[in-house]
Order: C-alpha cells, then sequence, then structure tokens
C-alpha cells in the first residue's frame, strides 16, 4: 500500500508599487514645446494581502483488506475413488486405482495429513463405499474446510444421465454426486478422471464448488499404459502439481487453476490421434481466486 501525500499551501502577503521615470509631457503648466514638464506624482498602490489557501481534506484511508483464512491441515479433508480391477463382466481400466495413489502423493507433498485422506480402490471401492465415504467427506466440513473429492474409472452414460462406476458394478448417477458434493460446506473442489466427465457438473460448480472433468460431456477419457495413469491424472497431478511443470510464473507454488491451464492443452495434444472418438477436452468451471494445494484459502 503506497502512503498518500500531502502538500500544504502557505499564502503570502502581495505588495505592489509603482514607479514612473522619464515621462516628458508635450503640455506641462505653461512650459513651451519641448521643455521638461511637470512628472505628476502617483500615489503607492495599497498593500493586498492574500488569504492562505486551504490546506485540503486527506483523503480516507482505503480500509485494509482482511487476511484470507487459510485451511491448516487439520481443516483438509479427502476422498480419493479408483478401479482398475473391476469384478465380470466389466473390463478392467489401465490405471484408475494408481490415479488415486497419485492423488494421495500430491496432498501428502502438499502437507496434507494421511489420517484426513480416505482411499478407496479395487475391491474396497464399493458402490456402498462410495456413498458412505461421501457421507464422511460432509461430516467432516465445516465453513472453515477444504474439501477434496476426486474419481478415477469407468463412467456409465445412460439416459441423459452420467453414473460413477464402482468396482462391483453399481451407479451413482450426477445428480447424486451434485447432491452430495453441494452439501459439502466450506470449500470444495471435485475432480472426475473419465469418459464424459464434464456430465457431473450437474448444477454443482459455483464459487464455493470447483469442478474440473478430464473431457467434455460428449468425449471419451483416455489411459497411457507407460505412464500407468490416466492421461488427465498424469498431465494435472503428476507433471503439473507434484512435479512443478505448471509452475509457470516461477514462484514455486502451483495453484489448480495455473495447473488446469497449462495441462488441458498438453491433454488434447497428447490424445490428438485418438480414433474413432477424438482427442478429450478438459473442462473447469467454478470456484474463486486461486486454489493452492498447500494453503487453501476457505475465507
Amino acid at each position: 500500500m503506497t502512503p498518500l501525500l500531502r502538500r500544504v499551501l502557505v499564502g503570502g502577503v502581495l505588495a505592489a508599487q509603482v514607479v514612473v521615470v522619464g515621462i516628458v509631457s508635450s503640455y506641462a503648466g505653461g512650459a513651451g514645446q519641448g521643455q521638461p514638464g511637470v512628472v505628476p506624482t502617483v500615489p503607492p498602490l495599497p498593500l493586498v494581502a492574500t488569504s492562505p489557501t486551504p490546506s485540503p481534506k486527506p483523503s480516507p484511508k482505503p480500509s485494509p483488506r482482511p487476511t484470507p483464512k487459510v485451511a491448516p491441515p487439520e481443516d483438509r479433508w479427502a476422498l480419493l475413488f479408483g478401479v482398475t480391477d473391476y469384478q465380470a463382466p466389466t473390463h478392467d481400466t489401465v490405471a484408475g486405482a494408481h490415479d488415486a495413489e497419485v492423488v494421495r502423493d500430491t496432498l501428502l507433498r502438499a502437507g496434507w495429513r494421511s489420517d484426513h485422506i480416505k482411499i478407496l480402490t479395487n475391491g474396497a471401492a464399493t458402490g456402498k463405499a462410495l456413498q458412505n465415504g461421501l457421507s464422511w467427506l460432509i461430516s467432516h466440513s465445516s465453513s472453515s474446510t477444504f474439501s477434496l473429492f476426486h474419481y478415477s474409472g469407468h463412467v456409465k452414460q445412460r439416459d441423459g444421465h452420467e453414473y460413477l462406476w464402482s468396482v462391483d458394478n453399481s451407479f451413482y448417477a450426477d445428480s447424486s454426486v451434485t447432491q452430495a458434493m453441494r452439501s459439502v460446506r466450506g470449500i470444495s473442489w471435485t475432480s472426475i478422471a473419465g469418459c464424459e466427465a464434464a456430465g457431473f457438473n450437474d448444477g454443482l460448480a459455483d464459487s464455493r464448488h470447483l469442478f474440473t472433468a478430464s473431457s467434455a460431456v460428449d468425449e471419451k477419457s483416455y489411459e497411457n499404459p507407460d505412464w500407468n495413469m490416466s492421461v488427465w491424472v498424469g498431465e494435472l497431478f503428476d507433471q503439473g502439481i507434484r512435479r512443478g511443470g505448471a509452475d509457470t510464473n516461477g514462484d514455486h507454488h502451483v495453484t489448480v487453476q495455473e495447473a488446469f491451464s497449462w495441462a488441458a492443452p498438453r491433454a488434447a495434444q497428447v490424445t490428438s490421434n485418438q480414433q474413432p472418438h477424438g482427442p478429450q477436452h478438459p473442462r473447469i468451471a467454478g470456484g474463486s481466486g486461486q486454489l493452492r494445494l498447500d494453503a487453501p484459502v476457505v475465507g
């Protein structure tokens, strides 16, 4: 904040005096032409005092901005859900479970407490466990918490809706995801890595609820077997945040929005030759300001 400058103008006294020098009149008291006449006496002008210029009133100082409230590790909670090994007849993914592990490691590196991260993968990632996990996330939320829900796995698209696909082939609708995450108090981030992922933003995103999706509602999402990760988690969480690739301004901190801007075009480029469905284009909506996982602002 730059201090205000004040200028005070001090008034003075202005004096004026007129002196008439060397005036020759052609007619002065009957004197002949060419004779010097009488120089009339000019009385001095009266002294005029000027009033001091009033000092300008100082502008009111702007109110100081409130210090942002950052959620400490005890006020950060995460539910991570990922499935690689599905029960028959559903075919497996390449790295749904490992995606969840990558997200967990990213949070731990950002100072999160391990006992505040619930991770459900493979056999533990049932439909009932998903419902209970979301209830757990809601129950630990408050006006001062930051909460994250991440999903990696298959997505079922049917009758104009999208469904999370648990290991036991039960389904959790987009509207249910929205209802659950809007019940989470404080600030939250919902991260979906799966086909047609943007369809889960069923009125969810707003200033308190950030939403990111690995692909548009009419697009597939892809995995990279060489990375043992989905393309989106590999670009966003691993390369962008965990390894610092998205630190484009060099401040040694990567916000989620910064990572998204860096990772989204890379994901589209990596998948540009996919046939017959074409590339994936990640989506982001909601949120307020820049979100840092190591210092999430909640107020």
